[in-house]
């Protein structure tokens, strides 16, 4: 026990976050009678009076926890002798021996008619406090019984999960678990009910929430427990994490394009200089005769792939000093098409450009990039539809900064197990298909253009193919 602490005229005490009594200073065991041995490691409930403790619970810890500390507040004590100690309290959390603890001091007062009348104005405005912070929350707040039947649900539970306040009142709290985790979820309520404890309480833990409308989404929650009147009740926070999911994704991705891209470039130059070698030899057996026509051929076509796959290398590789100007998107979708006319032709694959009106055309890009697209994506539907078939290009309204052009095929489709592979290195699901086509596509919209890359497909129907690039500064309807 800290000497100073004992020497203070007034209350002191040291809670833990979860409201153990670490330490409590010989004034205030002096004014409720009590023994150190008996409440210090005890919760702090066993010390307040019934109004106090729902005081505490509802208003003094949510507003310590918010803003760091609590300034004159009023409330009282429970006495070893059944009385009542009305106090002054202040408190502020604050780091001891590596843990965050909250330190009070109390000053014990005497008149108990203004006592009285702090907590009836202090309890109107823990009500209203709580009431105002739970409904205009941007997070999902619940609140639910020791039986975990939902008694709370705020504006943003109704917006996230979309079961309107009426709909989840005394529903258990499974109806936004998940069907493959709800044993999971029994069982973790099962262990509270038992023990009061879980791995979830007071801190975040992520999750998978469950829509009304049967989809799933990733979550934020923050699970919480009080007692009043002897019954245990739970508070969740929740919160959409979604949008920062995609977040890491696309910066997860961004990653690997760079570290393919040093690979490549390593790759390229290691393998370069003995092609260029073999090359020479090839060329000099060639003009000397020695060795059959055939076998020259081979070689040729063999060494031409490699030079291929070293030029995707180089292009994924290469930092490039980009030059950017406004393009119709239109007029380079119609330049594609005419070139890539006569392979459409032979493959027996027609081509409709479809765009709303008034849908600004004008982007601003690299146009050599952006063809270079184009043209990988086209060649892919063409290949993914052997007998023939329909592609459509789409372009329309993004939002006021981007449009959003789709390439649509009628092709074989992507099973859903390679889908989520497109865009490994080397990975492809062509039978000569070097895996890094896809790989640049995304390096040039996605780090070059500022812009976004989605790829759907269904097999025996279809790829859809959508890229989305920003509108240049003048954009032209």
């Amino acid at each position: 026990m800290n000497i100073h602490a004992n020497q203070l005229p007034c209350g002191f005490l040291s809670l833990s976050l979860d409201g153990v009594i670490l330490s409590i200073n010989d004034k205030l065991l002096e004014w409720i009678i009590a023994e150190r041995s008996s409440t210090e490691g005890s919760q702090v409930d066993a010390i307040l009076t019934e109004s106090s403790k729902l005081f505490y619970q509802i208003y003094i810890f949510p507003m310590l926890k918010l803003h760091g500390k609590v300034e004159e507040m009023y409330f009282s004590l429970k006495s070893g002798d059944g009385s009542e100690v009305p106090v002054l309290f202040n408190g502020i959390f604050c780091e001891r021996n590596g843990a965050m603890v909250f330190d009070c001091i109390l000053i014990r007062t005497v008149n108990r008619h203004k006592l009285e009348n702090e907590l009836l104005l202090a309890k109107k405005a823990a009500q209203q406090a709580k009431q105002s912070i739970v409904e205009s929350a941007s997070d999902a707040i619940i609140l639910a019984n020791q039986w975990m039947k939902i008694i709370a649900w705020n504006k943003a539970a109704e917006a996230l999960f979309g079961y309107n306040e009426q709909e989840a009142i005394g529903q258990d709290m499974e109806i936004i678990v998940p069907e493959r985790l709800k044993k999971k979820y029994r069982q973790g309520v099962e262990g509270l009910r038992a023990t009061g404890q879980s791995m979830a309480i007071g801190r975040m833990v992520e999750l998978s929430g469950l829509r009304k409308d049967g989809t799933e989404f990733p979550s934020e929650i923050s699970l919480n427990c009080w007692q009043t009147n002897g019954e245990d009740y739970w508070s969740a926070i929740i919160r959409d994490i979604t949008e920062r999911k995609k977040a890491q994704e696309l910066l997860l991705n961004s990653e690997k394009l760079s570290l393919a891209g040093q690979l490549a470039a390593s790759i390229a130059h290691e393998i370069r200089n003995p092609l260029t070698a073999i090359k020479g030899f090839h060329q000099l057996m060639k003009s000397e005769g020695n060795g059959k026509p055939y076998y020259f051929d081979i070689l040729t076509d063999e060494m031409n792939r490699i030079e291929l796959i070293l030029n995707e290398l180089l292009l994924l590789a290469k930092p490039q000093a980009i030059q950017f100007k406004q393009v119709d998107l239109r007029a380079l979708l119609v330049q594609v098409c005419t070139l890539m006319d006569s392979q459409m032709h032979l493959h027996n694959i027609e081509v409709e450009l479809k765009y709303e009106q008034n849908v600004p055309t004008f982007i601003q890009c690299n146009e050599n990039q952006i063809k270079q697209v184009l043209i990988n994506f086209l060649k892919n539907a063409i290949e993914a539809m052997p007998n023939g078939g329909h592609i459509m290009l789409s372009v329309n309204n993004n939002d006021d900064d981007s449009i959003l052009l789709s390439i649509i095929d009628q092709g074989e489709g992507i099973p859903e197990d390679k889908l989520k592979r497109i865009g490994e290195p080397f990975y492809t699901t062509k039978e000569k298909g070097t895996g890094l086509g896809f790989m640049v596509c995304r390096k040039i919209i996605i780090e070059d253009h500022q812009g976004s890359l989605n790829i759907t497909s269904r097999l025996n129907e279809g790829t859809t193919v959508e890229v989305t690039l920003p509108i240049g500064e003048k954009a032209v309807q």
